[in-house]
């Protein structure tokens, strides 16, 4: 029997109709009824499976027809198949496995290529989605060894409409540019899978491959395209990768300003342009704090870069400095030197430097503030605050001098007084954790610097009652914070003992803790011999706990030096007591 194109009307009518329902219907469909549209197009193409069902049995099953109408059968299942799971219903797996038996034998041909990966892809999906990651990775990958296989030997892959008219109607570059398409989708989760299976080097080089082809297509959604790349750069600069982070970056906010321009400055109708200029703050908001992370990863990097040890090592040999990576994939096509140039991509040598690398992250944070408030967004608010705090903490291990290091120190501080002022600990008990965690360290390097200008200033004269009051003050700070650390575990200052229920990541912070109040007590100055006495028996007691709790070998190995220096003040402190009771006896 011959195939005309009369046999083969009435199907691709059906077909056509059905995707105008899952194209364009389906925007309008009801809340109540969200599938309806899906449901109409899936009789449509029931109504052309069995009209290609009955055509196919007609025909000799080796000719070069019956290979056409045998791709249109399974393009048709495929279809059913992705109604199916898209509305939630069983059998989708079943249809779509169908249709790939169906093209088995013409695997290879042109006019299987497309549908073949098109199959493959969804099974893949389906797959991941479930969370079977291997075998979703195996049919990724026979999508990827069919383009592969197509390209290497110059096929001419076809559409739809293709399958649907004469050789003399194939639309020349219609196939190969649905080929390049399928094969996006096919990295795209790869990307994905790559990720779920914990390879996460081999999933940022398939997320960049699809980044990239999106453009190269011109296939992409700007804003979703601007986040995939932000996202990225998460996995590049940890890795001091940073002129590809900073280079992926750069994209992103290249992207979200064609948005602005290309995009929302055209809408015309008042409430389409303000959801999507609402759109846009909240996408440029989540891109500026990516920004952010990159900069206060180059001032914490360039921090343990220059503390390192250049002392040789056990086999005399000195570790290499850490140098950021330079080897990139640049996107074509895009003038991001204006984006590149507001920050560096080397590591902070001076303060100089340090300080324009802290201010670009500020001026981010400062603009993610003005969509993420405290009004609206309390825990996104707090969390940029948190992120503020460290680039001034970062910022004061590059200044040398006291007085304006314990300036930085005390911006970094008001912003985490203002976590811990604005949430409720109760709900937000997390944020409230490290807040205090890292207020106790803050108001701790505060008095460390004040105690060293005091020996100095002891060296040359009396101490004022301000200066003394100021360590005072700022032992107390640091004490009451680690205190309110340590009661949010439910520890009872008394006793601090700790339940059972606290694991290794949870005990490590809280055993600083114990070690910094021990010390803080003992650094409290006053000439009130009581007092003192109380201090020094706190001080006792904090040590005392943090060596018993180090008796867990999940510790030890952990507090390696800070254990030295407690059993020595525990077999100190004792002696002082006893005096100062002594002296208290005879006063």
């Amino acid at each position: 029997m011959k195939v005309t194109k009369e046999n083969l009307s009435d199907i691709r009518e059906d077909y056509e109709k059905a995707h105008r329902y899952i194209d364009e219907e389906s925007k309008n469909d009801p809340p109540t009824e969200p599938f309806r549209s899906h449901y109409t197009a899936r009789d449509l193409l029931n109504s052309a499976l069995r009209k290609v069902k009955t055509l196919s049995e007609a025909l000799d099953q080796d000719s070069e027809v019956a290979t056409t109408v045998r791709c249109i059968h399974a393009n048709i299942l495929k279809d059913i198949g992705k109604i199916t799971i898209f509305v939630e219903e069983p059998r989708g797996e079943v249809l779509l496995k169908e249709a790939l038996e169906l093209i088995e034998k013409d695997s290879g041909k042109e006019p299987t290529i497309n549908v073949h990966i098109e199959i493959l892809n969804q099974l893949g999906i389906m797959a991941c989605n479930l969370s079977n990651f291997a075998e979703s990775k195996q049919y990724l990958d026979q999508a990827k060894d069919i383009y592969c296989e197509t390209k290497e030997l110059d096929r001419q892959p076809l559409t739809m409409a293709d399958l649907f008219g004469t050789k003399e109607e194939v639309e020349k570059g219609k196939g190969l540019k649905l080929l390049e398409s399928n094969h996006t989708l096919t990295l795209y989760y790869l990307a994905q899978v790559f990720g779920f299976l914990d390879n996460l080097a081999d999933s940022a080089r398939y997320c960049h491959m699809t980044l990239r082809r999106q453009l190269e297509y011109n296939e992409f959604e700007y804003v979703d395209w601007a986040l995939n790349a932000a996202t990225l750069s998460q996995f590049y600069f940890p890795k001091n990768h940073l002129s590809q982070a900073r280079h992926l970056l750069a994209a992103s906010t290249f992207m979200l300003n064609r948005y602005e321009t290309e995009v929302v400055e055209k809408i015309t109708n008042p409430a389409e342009r303000a959801e999507k200029e609402e759109t846009l703050r909240y996408r440029m908001a989540d891109v500026g704090r990516c920004w952010a992370k990159y900069g206060l990863h180059i001032l914490c990097a360039s921090k343990e870069r220059l503390s390192a040890d250049d002392e040789p090592n056990e086999h005399g040999e000195i570790a290499a400095p850490l140098t950021p990576v330079k080897k990139m994939d640049r996107f074509v096509g895009l003038d991001l030197a204006a984006y590149e140039g507001q920050v560096t991509d080397e590591f902070c040598l001076t303060f100089d430097d340090a300080k324009l690398v802290m201010l670009n992250s500020l001026s981010w944070l400062n603009k993610a503030k003005e969509y993420y408030t405290k009004e609206t967004e309390a825990s996104q608010y707090a969390k940029i605050l948190q992120d503020i705090a460290s680039l001034y903490k970062h910022l004061a291990f590059f200044e040398e001098d006291d007085g304006n290091q314990c300036k930085l120190f005390k911006r970094g501080a008001d912003q985490l007084e203002e976590i811990v002022e604005i949430l409720n600990a109760t709900y937000y008990q997390t944020i409230c954790r490290e807040a205090w965690y890292e207020l106790g360290l803050t108001y701790s390097n505060m008095l460390n610097v004040k105690l060293s200008q005091l020996d100095e200033m002891q060296a040359k004269d009396r101490p004022t009652p301000h200066a003394l009051n100021k360590i005072n003050h700022l032992s107390e700070k640091s004490i009451r914070n680690f205190k309110k650390f340590i009661e949010s575990y439910k520890i009872e200052l008394d006793t601090l003992e700790l339940p059972e229920t606290i694991d290794a990541d949870e005990m490590q912070p809280i055993l600083y803790a114990f070690f910094h109040i021990g010390r803080l007590y003992y650094r409290i100055i006053t000439p009130d011999k009581r007092l003192k006495l109380q201090n020094t028996e706190n001080s006792l007691f904090y040590y005392s706990r943090f060596v018993e709790c180090c008796q867990d070998e999940r510790m030890r190995p952990l507090f390696a030096q800070e254990l030295g220096v407690c059993k020595e003040m525990i077999s100190l402190l004792p002696l002082k007591v006893e005096k100062l009771k002594n002296e208290m006896a005879e006063g």
